[in-house]
């Protein structure tokens, strides 16, 4: 454990994760020395019960074994509540020892935002294009993928520009939506790691799970390839959130690689801060 860290925290709707990097690997990134910066030591904190709320219990043993008191928090948050919640719990541990945290905007991260509406662009889709800018081939697209709440899959201009993207309801969002709409359908939890499942479902439970995979993989391997139409080069593909690697590969083609990178949005958020 170093003194010149920081603590990147991604606060999205589902789950709050936490990635601890070190300073001077950051400012290298930044500055195009090195390729992406990678968290030290990272925690993902689940939601409690009620809306907007957290399971916050673990982060006191973590900061406590992992950070040191006086780091820097660099916070991207897409959930309010959730950011509420950290910045209470950090003034109240430890009589503030840790109370050193900066909520970002859109203005902070170092990329040109070519939306309609720049201030309405979410933190971490921003987060995720800074890091893909930080590893893409010069003069190439980066088309970039987060599996969460949604499913973002925006795209990086061969100039390093955000242009914007497209945004469906991510897997647990849709099995949601199945069981509060339906009268019968159960409640499932959708599997996006590890082995896919099979496309013919041989009862309910499984069935559902099958559409929800297969249809993800579907729809986002449908908008890459739209997205692709419209540029002179091949993209590389960047997925992140809530997959994994094997999903990953499903998205591939011949003419674009996909490469899976677990922690995107937290390396994007320590760039920007650094």
């Amino acid at each position: 454990m170093q003194l010149q860290s920081l603590v990147a925290v991604d606060i999205g709707n589902s789950r709050m994760k936490l990635g601890r990097f070190d300073r001077d690997s950051v400012i290298n990134s930044a500055v195009g020395t090195t390729g992406l910066p990678e968290p030290v030591e990272t925690l993902a904190v689940s939601p409690g019960d009620a809306p907007g709320t957290y399971d916050i219990a673990p982060l006191a043993d973590w900061l406590a074994e992992f950070v040191l008191p006086g780091t820097p928090f660099v916070v991207g948050s897409v959930n309010r509540p959730g950011a509420n919640v950290l910045a209470e719990f950090l003034r109240e541990y430890s009589g503030g020892a840790w109370n050193h945290l900066r909520q970002l905007t859109g203005s902070d991260f170092p990329i040109e935002n070519r939306t309609d509406e720049p201030a309405r662009v979410g933190i971490d889709r921003l987060a995720t294009a800074v890091a893909a800018n930080a590893i893409r081939r010069a003069n190439t697209p980066a088309i970039v993928i987060d599996f969460g709440t949604a499913i973002t899959v925006d795209l990086v201009s061969a100039d390093g520009a955000f242009e914007g993207g497209a945004i469906l309801p991510g897997v647990g969002t849709a099995a949601d939506a199945l069981h509060a709409k339906t009268d019968a359908l159960p409640a499932v939890r959708p599997q996006l790691e590890g082995k896919s499942p099979p496309p013919v479902g041989t009862n309910t439970t499984a069935a559902i799970q099958s559409g929800l995979y297969w249809g993800a993989v579907g729809a986002v391997r449908e908008l890459i390839a739209r997205q692709r139409d419209g540029l002179v080069n091949p993209p590389q593909v960047f997925v992140t959130g809530s997959t994994s690697p094997d999903m990953a590969r499903l998205l591939g083609s011949p003419d674009y690689t996909v490469r899976y990178i677990p922690h995107l949005v937290l390396a994007g958020l320590a760039i920007a801060a650094g």
